[in-house]
């Protein structure tokens, strides 16, 4: 397995002039990638960065999603928002769209790169790839405008977001837990295992250790140790001051409503969708869309114990979606 790591350089007139860069790691097998292998771009959630989908926890093997699809023959690109992980930190305020053009721009770059093979020598021009892209939580917002507003992909994968109505659920998945904003226990939110999120977050099977080192002060996690995917700041940095938050009904339904390419939807049983069944209704205008309820998860899917149930399900739909596409480009 081959990691990459890339910075790519931010056009300052995306950033509001700051400029800086963004971070990926492109991971895959360069024995097992295809003529035409599919290209799994990964967004994270508020307060994690692109490790989430490449978690590599001493003494755990199996957390990786990246492996994963790598190992099936997909090449799997982990991204940082700006403002977190080892992406640069803006200093002028940007809206969801302004993050979610830089992100449109990072995957370009790469797009590109790999088309011309100048990615690795063990990799030969792929000018037959297949992108598709994933966010999870709020990444699936920053998706949504990404897609609608630049489409860069050829299937997107919303996972723990909801385009009607994301919100925290309580421990038996009804109703809401408070907001980061409204949590003042300070002890509570230092100590991961009494954390307020901590079943809206993780199904009760998740080891304590996990548990602990993920919720440990979050969202912010200031003060406190950050685990290696991780991060105190939210999508866009500490400057970042977004029109709407990520909670509530409406935030990103015009743009859902302009999707035009395969969706997946994937939630766990507990997680911040108050109904799975009812989100295709939020896509009008996908031909194809797939939803998926992940059983014995909570919101973070790739800590659960039944996480490759989700990894497949979405290696047969990118397979499936990708078949499609190339049957409807032979046809015409």
């Amino acid at each position: 397995m081959r990691r990459i790591d890339r910075r790519i350089d931010i056009d300052p007139s995306l950033s509001r002039g700051d400029g800086g860069s963004t971070a990926v790691t492109m991971i895959f097998d360069p024995d097992a990638v295809a003529k035409d292998p599919i290209v799994f771009f990964a967004w994270p959630g508020g307060g994690y960065n692109r490790r989430y989908f490449d978690l590599q926890l001493p003494g755990r093997p199996g957390y990786s999603q990246a492996e994963f699809h790598a190992g099936r023959g997909a090449i799997f690109v982990t991204c940082d928002h700006i403002g977190v992980g080892d992406s640069s930190i803006p200093t002028a305020a940007l809206n969801h769209s302004q993050i979610a053009g830089i992100n449109a721009a990072t995957a370009q770059a790469i797009i590109a790169d790999l088309r011309n093979g100048e990615v690795d020598a063990g990799l030969p021009p792929l000018r037959d790839l297949f992108p598709v892209a994933m966010g999870q939580s709020y990444g699936g917002l920053l998706l949504t405008h990404l897609q609608a507003e630049h489409r860069v992909f050829k299937g997107v994968a919303m996972l723990g977001w909801s385009g009607i109505c994301t919100q925290v659920k309580t421990s038996s998945g009804a109703g809401n837990v408070p907001t980061p904003a409204e949590m003042r226990d300070a002890e509570a939110l230092n100590d991961g295992l009494r954390h307020p999120y901590r079943r809206s977050f993780h199904f009760d099977d998740v080891p304590e250790e996990i548990v602990a080192e993920d919720l440990r002060g979050y969202p912010a996690r200031i003060g406190v140790p950050v685990p290696s995917w991780g991060t105190p700041y939210m999508p866009g940095g500490p400057h970042f001051a977004p029109e709407r938050g990520p909670l509530g009904p409406g935030v990103v339904v015009d743009e859902a409503a302009a999707i035009d390419v395969p969706v997946f939807i994937g939630n766990g049983e507990i997680d911040t969708v108050p109904d799975p069944r009812a989100e295709p209704a939020a896509y009008p205008r996908a031909p194809d869309i797939t939803t998926m309820v992940l059983p014995r998860s909570s919101h973070m899917h790739n800590f659960a114990g039944t996480r490759t149930i989700l990894w497949e399900r979405l290696e047969n739909w990118a397979s499936g979606i990708r078949a499609a596409w190339q049957a409807e480009q032979q046809a015409t």
